[in-house]
């Protein structure tokens, strides 16, 4: 049998003191925080004293929030125009058909249309397929001025709201309604 040496235990004795309750709360008292014995109950409390790992119980620790980061340009960069004559610089967020899929080549008969979305919120829909539109890219910076607002119009309706879109990058304009039918009362 091949005899241990005291100095072969040395580790693992280190590790089991380092370990136990006792030596992990022993400056519990002293903490330059103040905590108390108990620990801290509140959420609050835990977020706002900045205590060593250590000296927390692990069902009370808890790791501080993630930091939150504002990122100006995926924000809206415009509210969308709401009186006629308004305009708005906002960017351009997807471009497909009216269904959704992306943009292809149409076959003779299947026209699917066009549909465009801004980062105001904004959206702009054709039956059939717009080519200045085809040429943009998302993205895009554009300016959208309202044209056309339906007479007789429920409140809260917006529907058949006719805008122009001028592209910025490709000075190509485009005036389309945000919704293939008008509102309910036109």
């Amino acid at each position: 049998m091949k005899r241990v040496s005291g100095f072969g235990l040395l580790p693992l004795l280190l590790l089991a003191a380092c370990t136990q309750p006792s030596f992990l709360s022993s400056g519990v008292l002293n903490s330059p925080t103040g905590t108390p014995p108990g620990g801290l109950n509140s959420p609050a409390e835990r977020a706002t004293a900045r205590q060593p790992i250590a000296t927390t119980s692990a069902d009370q620790w808890q790791p501080p929030p993630d930091p939150v980061f504002v990122d100006e340009s995926v924000a809206p960069s415009s509210i969308l125009p709401s009186k006629v004559g308004e305009c708005a610089d906002t960017t351009i967020t997807s471009i497909t058909d009216r269904f959704g899929a992306d943009l292809t080549p149409a076959k003779k008969g299947s026209e699917k249309g066009t549909f465009i979305r801004f980062s105001n919120s904004g959206v702009q829909v054709s039956l059939v397929k717009e080519r200045s539109i085809v040429r943009s890219q998302v993205f895009d910076k554009v300016n959208m001025c309202l044209v056309e607002i339906p007479k007789g119009c429920p409140a809260g309706d917006n529907r058949g709201r006719l805008y122009k879109t001028t592209n910025l990058r490709t000075g190509e304009s485009w005036s389309l309604p945000n919704d293939i039918k008008s509102c309910s009362g036109a």
